[in-house]
């Protein structure tokens, strides 16, 4: 997942300080909306989540919140489906705040800080990362077990050498599948223990 760069005045509606704030909620709200969903969500979702009512009132000032500073920083994308449907997804789940320095030799950023991450349980990500990963771990733990089986002599060489060929040739179709589709969202999302 890319991170985004974000100015010091739009990084601010991530910080704790912004926790209370309108903007905080919807952006949380989108992003949870989204990985339900797996998709963008609609106007009235976002009003529902952040302030309990989707009456018009409610979801003009979400609407105008969202115009005047998630668009407006460029956290969210609005997406017209239709003249009546729009909808709403945020533009990235990482974030860098930098500031920009003029100079001379014109302008540049400069990162302050780690990247912000949203909680990776409102990430996007399909169930069929997930299924590929669990496939993974139990490869590779088969491999574990069946080469310590075999040392121990618990197997014989035949069967050995058959159901190692299969589960690597397994194994390295879904890191295949993983790098291809995935790419890096492995190293982000699985934590080592």
């Amino acid at each position: 997942m890319k991170v985004k760069s974000l100015k010091e005045n739009c990084f601010k509606y991530l910080e704790d300080v912004s926790k209370e704030l309108l903007t905080q909620k919807i952006l949380f709200a989108i992003a949870e909306l989204s990985a339900e969903k797996m998709g963008p969500v609609k106007l009235s979702e976002i009003a529902e989540k952040t302030t309990g009512a989707h009456d018009k009132s409610k979801q003009d000032l979400v609407r105008l919140t969202i115009e005047k500073s998630l668009l407006k920083c460029g956290l969210a994308e609005k997406l017209k489906y239709a003249s009546n449907d729009v909808r709403y997804i945020l533009t990235a789940y990482r974030f860098q705040k930098i500031k920009e320095i003029d100079s001379f030799r014109g302008e540049s950023s400069q990162p302050i800080g780690d990247v912000f991450e949203l909680p990776k349980n409102t990430w996007p990500i399909s169930d069929e990362f997930y299924l590929l990963l669990a496939k993974k771990y139990g490869y590779e733990q088969s491999l574990k077990k069946l080469h310590s089986d075999f040392d121990s002599d618990v197997i014989p060489r035949g069967k050995y050498e058959t159901l190692n060929s299969d589960y690597k040739k397994s194994l390295d179709q879904i890191n295949e599948k993983l790098d291809s589709k995935y790419s890096g969202l492995e190293a982000l999302v699985v934590s080592e223990s």
